[in-house]
């Protein structure tokens, strides 16, 4: 029976080869995001199932206790170790030194690494494996260093990397002595360089890190991990850690096992664990949007089998005279649709590669093991069983007298108000989202308009690393290919800034302010609003005025020019505020205050002459060289490395989310459409008859589409509205704009490509032959 059905479906697909292939892509389209989902939750249950002896592996979680409440961690105070190592059936103990990110300086500028120091023992109790080196180094030689093959490869390239001296800022030189591998599954303990527990000792002597070592208190930057003899040994191991709870001075420690294996999903209870995979709130949402996928994939489906269903009622009709059961015709139809998502998912792979490659936050990374494949299988047949459960099931029903004596007269429903209801819904969500991606895509427009008619290519930015960078800065401004010098941390907006308290008569607010060379205002020729410029030689050592924006000045006074001259109690000390800036030229329209304070300056931006970036670039390396030779010249084009010419990340998410969308609710209103235009062939022959003109029978027909999506722009376009308002709240711009020509625009392209999709049914409907139809009545 089975064979005879794929049979059967097969010649049928292949007979009606449009029909299929704008299924396949329909369904193949929703399933690719419903894989995306369903591989991230598979590589977030796969969470560190790489270790051997998994589930004898645990870490040793804080409990730390106070007055005010209990906050568990998931790291442990180093003078633990010893003690759980001497647990007699503990097998192998490994510690760990979350040191964070440091940079590693090289020719191109600073490369942020993670750093870990732990001991030879972490690669006998985890599964990462050595590609080269001896894990020993890591207990005799403190300079010795892992990279993992990413690490080495972004740091190095294709060279070889052992043997090779690097240097991290603050922690010293370091030689490469072996690669780890990069591990087959994701993490909850992400490596990128490694170095001995000996060198964080060495470091700790230094002041290069705090002392954990002895420090009971210190237990937020160190972990513990043990390998039981038994999975059973966890209760005694939790029994036996009661023993060992630390009295601090305004807090208690207690410690308790996890199972490695626990660990994901997330437990959100237990603090800054941020490698810990997705907890069981993130799941059930993803699981509910692949449900919602599958339905609304199952959804458009079903509406384009129903369009057909004229077409095959007859067959039905047939089959049934001939003996077939309603439960055969039932497996007929239930077997081509799910060969239809077998085949939807060939295709469904190539959009996924496509999604995970151009579509930030999706990127995803497959591994086609057998659980993976089943589990593709499995949902796309789920797929298929789901779309085509309705169509059989009403198709199934038809009776062969009805079928083969009128067959116009047979309607599958009474009414289409659910269908028409899911119309609605797809085209609001889609005009939600079109709204969205005019808006933001007019706002990447304006906003790269300002900033390639307002930042120079030829300006070139410093980070001074908190060093004294008078000496430096005299040296630079003598160079021949150097315009100006500006040591400020603002340069048409905030490269650092700070946070003060700022009072005015009885008004305090919490504000960003950030540090200003005078000189920017003049060289750059900015027109205040109002009020002068610092004075020149101002004291150092004291500071005396400030520059306000326009949105500081709103703030702070209803008639924000009577600001001008009026003084401020700002961090206890008072200024006075002597001149309105514009707001922010770039991006965001925030409320600052400008303060010149020369000591808290973090950048240099250099002006050069055109056509001289290389050499500048080679004189001011070679100067920085001269003074701070432990450091590297972290030193940029401002405009390539903060204004680099590129789609948004809200854009390329918001567009490529659009994109489904209106392929799916174009897909879903093609099937209504066609199931509309089938019941209504008798009616519109008996117009035509009448005198109707095919332009009359088209309105007919697509009047109440268009009525549809009317309503779904009532309520789509204020749900993009009410989104645009969050964006620009979230941008803080004046330049996203709300307005009706960006509404219009959104909703327009919309309803075109939705009346397009209707008008390609309507407009064969319209040259319906009335002695075709009517020749049976």
């Amino acid at each position: 029976m089975i064979k005879n059905n794929l049979k059967i479906a097969v010649r049928i697909l292949w007979k009606n080869k449009l029909f299929s292939l704008v299924n396949i892509l329909s369904l193949s389209l929703s399933m690719a995001v419903g894989v995306i989902l369903f591989t991230g939750l598979k590589a977030n249950h796969d969470t560190d199932h790489f270790h051997p002896k998994l589930n004898q592996i645990v870490r040793i979680l804080t409990q730390e206790i106070n007055e005010a409440e209990k906050i568990k961690w998931p790291t442990a105070p180093l003078p633990l170790a010893p003690q759980i190592e001497s647990i007699s059936f503990v097998e192998k103990t490994v510690k760990v030194r979350l040191a964070g990110k440091h940079n590693l300086q090289t020719d191109g500028g600073d490369v942020p690494i993670d750093i870990k120091f732990s001991e030879p023992s972490f690669f006998d109790v985890f599964g990462f494996k050595l590609l080269s080196g001896n894990a020993q180094s890591l207990t005799d030689n403190p300079t010795s260093l892992f990279l993992t093959e990413k690490t080495a490869e972004k740091i190095f390239g294709t060279a070889n990397a052992l043997g090779k001296t690097i240097q991290l800022e603050k922690l010293g030189a370091y030689t490469v002595g072996g690669i780890i591998q990069d591990p087959p599954l994701e993490t909850h303990l992400p490596i990128e360089a490694m170095l001995a527990m000996s060198a964080a000792e060495v470091l700790e002597k230094k002041g290069a890190l705090p002392t954990s070592a002895q420090n009971w208190g210190d237990f937020k930057s160190t972990a513990i991990y043990a390998r039981l003899k038994s999975e059973d040994n966890l209760t005694p191991l939790n029994t036996t850690l009661q023993n060992y709870n630390q009295k601090l001075d305004k807090s208690t420690l207690q410690f308790l096992a996890q199972p490695i294996e626990a660990i994901t999903p997330r437990n959100n209870d237990i603090q800054n664990d941020r490698d810990a995979g997705t907890d069981w709130t993130g799941i059930k949402i993803q699981l509910f949007l692949i449900l919602a996928l599958t339905l609304l994939s199952a959804f458009n489906y079903i509406s384009l089998t129903l369009a057909r269903a004229f077409s095959r009622a007859k067959e039905v009709g047939i089959r049934k005279t001939i003996g077939a059961t309603r439960r055969q015709i039932i497996g007929q139809f239930l077997t081509e649709s799910t060969l239809i998502s077998l085949f939807a998912l060939m295709f469904t792979m190539p959009c996924v590669e496509i999604l995970t490659h151009y579509i930030p936050e999706m990127d995803t990374a497959f591994s086609y093991d057998t659980t993976l494949i089943l589990g593709l299988l499995i949902y796309a047949v789920i797929t298929g069983l789901v779309a085509g459960a309705l169509p059989s099931w009403l198709l199934s029903a038809f009776q062969p007298i009805q079928v083969l004596r009128k067959l116009k007269n047979i309607r599958l429903f009474q009414s289409i108000a659910v269908y028409k209801a899911l119309i609605v819904v797809q085209f609001s969500v889609t005009i939600m989202l079109m709204i969205l991606v005019v808006i933001v895509a007019d706002y990447d427009r304006k906003n790269n308009a300002i900033i390639n008619s307002t930042v120079s290519p030829h300006v070139l930015t410093l980070d001074l690393k908190g060093e004294n960078y008078k000496n430096l800065q005299n040296e630079i401004s003598q160079l021949s290919q150097v315009e100006t010098t500006l040591a400020t941390n603002w340069f048409y907006e905030p490269m650092q800034m700070g946070k003060s308290s700022v009072t005015l008569k009885d008004k305090t607010l919490e504000m960003y302010n950030v540090s200003i060379d005078p000189k920017i205002i003049k060289t750059e020729g900015i027109s205040l609003k109002s009020g002068q410029n610092f004075p020149a030689n101002m004291p150092q050592n004291m500071e005396q005025y400030v520059l306000v924006n326009e949105a500081a000045a709103k703030l702070l006074e209803p008639e924000s020019e009577n600001i001008v001259g009026q003084t401020l109690s700002l961090d206890s000390s008072y200024v006075q505020v002597i001149g309105i800036m514009p707001n922010e030229i770039i991006g965001q329209q925030r409320p600052l205050i400008y303060r010149y304070l020369p000591n808290e300056i973090t950048t240099l931006t250099i002006k050069i002459n055109p056509n001289t970036e290389l050499d500048a670039t080679k004189a001011i390396q070679a100067l920085w060289k001269n003074h701070f030779p432990e450091k590297t010249a972290n030193l940029y084009n401002l405009k390539e490395h903060r204004y680099p010419e590129k789609i948004s990340g809200e854009m390329e998410i918001l567009g490529g989310l659009a994109l489904i969308v209106v392929i799916i609710a174009g897909l879903g209103i093609l099937g209504i459409a066609s199931y509309s235009v089938e019941t209504r062939t008798k009616e519109l022959g008996i117009r035509k008859v009448l005198g109707a003109s095919n332009k009359e029978l088209v309105w007919i027909v697509t009047k109440n589409f268009g009525i549809l999506i009317l309503i779904a722009g009532l309520i789509g376009v204020p749900a993009g509205l009410f989104g645009g308002d969050l964006i620009r709240q979230d941008i803080g711009s004046s330049l996203v704009d709300l307005s009706f020509i960006n509404v219009s625009i959104g909703f327009g392209l919309v309803a075109i490509v939705g009346l397009l999709t209707v008008l390609s049914q309507t407009i064969r409907a319209a040259h319906v032959e009335p002695v075709k139809v009517l020749k049976a009545e």
